[in-house]
């Protein structure tokens, strides 16, 4: 565990990053889509926080979504997936700085953050619904319910936990937000999962926590803690939750019209039951601003 100062000058690099490195990830066609009479196969990485094959036990009361209807109903449009399940994120990413799949089917930042390190630019044909119907998600900022904190500018001085530079809800956007408002705390921890997060707050150690919004109900989390102990003071900008990506260094843009056609085609009415809710839907508009280590001047005390 490492406590980190954050420093003004933390603050003024942060925001001096804004629009300088956001770069659209929603695919928009520049291509008529490939013919459906040739045979479109693709291989996919998969890890999917509400799919009962990569979800944890902990959840698998909410996670039942299932592939297995939109598998069969894209082979009957000519497209095969072929699906590599992954119940642990590092080692899809492993597989995605290896270069091993066509696309993934994940949270976007777990594929679009190794861009600079592969080469490869990611991009998403479209984002799958939760099944209350929102394909978005966001990092919010919690803290006891007794706590005299109401507000973000009530945490100048105080003491922060955030993510891991992997999630981007609880790591680049809260940073950025911190930035955009002015707010300096006095020190911050770096924890790499929503529980740890919630631990140190209910523990004392810090004065609020980043958890992904969907922390308290969709997650390991749920274990210890309870959505009624915890009041959120801020949030974060809005992002895709789980996108189905592509590599455009292996898909044409005429076979990533074609899947997305397809997938939009299976949507809405026409869904498969097994995905819980709308299924796919047009990507949104995201940006992601990443914030890179060399900008974050810090000094790290044991």
């Amino acid at each position: 565990m490492k406590t980190i100062p954050i420093a003004a000058a933390l603050l003024l690099s942060l925001a001096s990053l804004r629009g300088q490195n956001a770069t659209e990830t929603a695919f928009q066609p520049t291509a008529k889509a490939s013919s459906s009479d040739v045979p479109l196969t693709l291989s996919i990485g998969l890890n999917d926080i509400y799919c009962g094959k990569t979800a944890c036990s902990c959840i698998s009361n909410i996670a039942k979504r299932s592939y297995d209807g939109t598998l069969a109903a894209l082979e009957k449009q000519g497209i095969k997936l072929q699906i590599t399940y992954f119940m642990e994120v590092m080692d899809l990413e492993k597989a995605i700085r290896e270069k091993k799949f066509d696309g993934v089917l994940c949270k976007p930042w777990t594929a679009l953050r190794y861009g600079p390190e592969t080469g490869r630019k990611f991009v998403r044909v479209a984002d799958v619904a939760d099944s209350q119907d929102s394909p978005v998600l966001a990092g919010i900022v919690v803290v006891p319910v007794a706590s005299p904190i109401r507000k973000l500018a009530d945490l100048q001085g105080k003491r922060l936990v955030f993510g891991q530079p992997d999630s981007y809800e609880k790591y680049h956007a809260p940073l950025l937000l911190m930035a955009k408002e002015k707010v300096k705390p006095a020190s911050a921890l770096y924890l790499s999962s929503c529980g740890e997060n919630l631990d140190a707050l209910m523990s004392g150690k810090v004065d609020a926590a980043v958890i992904s919004d969907y922390a308290l109900t969709a997650s390991c989390a749920v274990d210890f803690a309870k959505p009624e102990d915890f009041r959120t003071i801020a949030t974060t900008e809005k992002m895709p939750l789980t996108s189905l990506l592509v590599d455009t260094a292996k898909v044409s843009p005429a076979d990533a019209a074609r899947l997305q056609q397809a997938l939009l085609a299976i949507s809405g009415k026409q869904v498969p039951a097994d995905l819980t809710g709308k299924g796919f839907v047009t990507p949104v508009s995201w940006k992601p601003e990443a914030v890179e280590a060399k900008d974050v001047p810090v000094a790290v005390k044991p």
